[in-house]
């Protein structure tokens, strides 16, 4: 082992101990230190955040019990020391790499993501949705904030509501969430048997990926994100096939422009798409002929998204939502229809803090410590210890340019609410950053690294993530 990589596995080890600790610790930390943080609009007398929540990204942990808690951290601690320090440590086990064995097994999450669905509407619009779709004055079926999943949850409710009586929306979005669940597993076995090309590097790709935070969103969550969560994954993988020569441009393109239509947030990965043109017209082309092979590849990457525009567009006319409502009520920015933090000056209801304020800041690393906890410092730690040998191909160069146009928009995006609602409108940015950093992780370490690395990390997030998801299976009521 290099000097370098031992470096690297002891800072892992730290860090990943000192995020142990933080969720030990989030329930001892005075509720007063909110207020240096968050603006007293945010944190005080009918402030949305409550301020004992106010470190939100590990506060989850105080709902297991105190028991289980600590013991579940002391076993992932126990791991962590152990695949950081110990002078010998086991291999990789066989990544299943059997076709229908990767159907059976994400077929089997189904009941598992079901039954830890989540049974409240705290999180953003997720009551207005749960009840607006029920609602018999309301009907909500169409909607431009996220059209398509907005139509799709409200036909699968009608459909619920006839044949088995549902009195709201809720079923509609455990179903489909727990079914996306499992095809997102299918879709990250995948992933990891086509782009590993060991059994560390297979388990790496699908171990950290599945144990993110933002998995959450498979968990019956009644909101917005979850099939664009999946279908981010698609697009990711063909990504990958269409580097590798294996599909043409139109897959990935097409599967984009349906993320579009399901929610606009994904607008943002339209630069990665064309990279991948770019990047397949310049490959072994003189200057003179990467022109011509861009304008062929222009079709792929116009159509799709003008296509399923326009449908998508004539869907919510015929439901009487057309371009006054798309420029009018339901444009994007929220409530105030303001799209991007403010820069030095608060000038609406809906602001809180400002760009480059303390609110800001814990507001972002909360949003990192919730959804991808070891995401941006191992891409920070990679590129300031490994620079010289990261991959510099073209899927690394894909995955960087949706990685930080995504984690770019949780920055400058402007969120309604402020303290931690929205945390589920920026949770899609974990997929191309971490599938980035495993795939860094897997090009610059040998496997005996590897698979250390992958042990102290996926210990640390399935514990992090086994306390969200429970958490959200307790019942919470919206106050009175």
């Amino acid at each position: 082992m290099r000097s370098s990589d031992r470096r690297f596995l002891r800072l892992l080890t730290l860090y990943a101990l000192a995020v142990l600790l933080l969720h030990l610790l989030v329930q001892f930390l005075p509720a007063s230190w909110a207020f240096f943080w968050y603006p007293a609009k945010l944190v005080g007398p009918g402030g949305r955040l409550d301020a004992t929540e106010w470190l939100w990204g590990v506060y989850p942990y105080t709902y297991l019990p105190l028991w289980f808690g600590y013991l579940a951290a002391f076993l992932s601690g126990v791991i962590v020391v152990w695949a950081g320090f110990a002078p010998g440590f086991p291999s990789a086990p066989a990544f299943p790499r059997n076709a229908r064995l990767q159907i059976l097994l994400s077929a089997l999450t189904l009941p598992l993501f079901y039954l830890g669905r989540v049974v409240h509407t705290r999180w953003g619009d997720a009551y207005l949705l749960v009840k607006g779709i029920a609602h018999p004055d309301v009907r909500l079926t169409y909607n431009w904030q996220a059209p398509l999943d907005i139509f799709v949850h409200a036909r699968l409710f009608q459909l619920g509501e006839r044949l088995w009586g549902w009195t709201d929306a809720m079923p509609a979005y455990w179903w489909l969430s727990s079914l996306a669940g499992a095809v997102a597993v299918w879709t990250l076995f995948r992933l990891a048997d086509e782009i590993g090309r060991s059994d560390a590097e297979r388990w790496t790709i699908f171990g950290v990926m599945a144990t993110l935070g933002a998995m959450q969103l498979f968990f019956g969550y009644p909101e917005n994100y979850t099939l664009i969560s999946l279908l981010i994954l698609l697009y990711l993988w063909l990504g990958w096939r269409f580097v590798q020569g294996k599909t043409s441009l139109w897959t990935p393109s097409i599967i984009l422009a349906l993320a579009h239509a399901f929610h606009p947030a994904t607008l943002i990965l339209q630069p990665s798409l064309w990279f991948l043109a770019w990047w397949a017209s310049s490959r072994k082309h003189e200057v003179s002929r990467r022109w011509w092979r861009i304008i062929a590849y222009l079709p792929a990457l116009i159509l799709p998204p003008v296509v399923i525009g326009a449908a998508t567009f004539a869907l919510m006319s015929v439901g009487g939502r057309g371009m006054n409502a798309f420029l009018g009520e339901e444009a994007p920015g929220g409530g105030d229809h303001r799209w991007l933090v403010p820069l030095t000056t608060l000038s609406s209801d809906w602001e809180y803090y400002t760009q480059f304020s303390r609110g800001h800041l814990i507001e972002f690393i909360n949003q990192q410590l919730l959804v991808m906890p070891f995401t941006l410092p191992l891409l920070l730690a990679l590129i300031l210890g490994f620079w010289r040998r990261l991959p510099k191909d073209g899927y690394a160069l894909f995955l960087f340019v949706a990685a930080s146009a995504y984690v770019l928009l949780t920055w400058l995006w402007n969120p309604d609410y402020g303290g931690q609602r929205d945390w589920d409108l920026f949770a899609p940015a974990a997929w191309p950053a971490t599938m980035l950093a495993v795939y860094w992780l897997t090009r610059v370490f040998q496997n005996s690294v590897l698979v250390r690395t992958a042990t102290i990390i996926i210990a640390v997030q399935f514990v992090h993530t086994l306390a969200w998801v429970y958490s959200n299976t307790r019942p919470w009521h919206w106050p009175t």
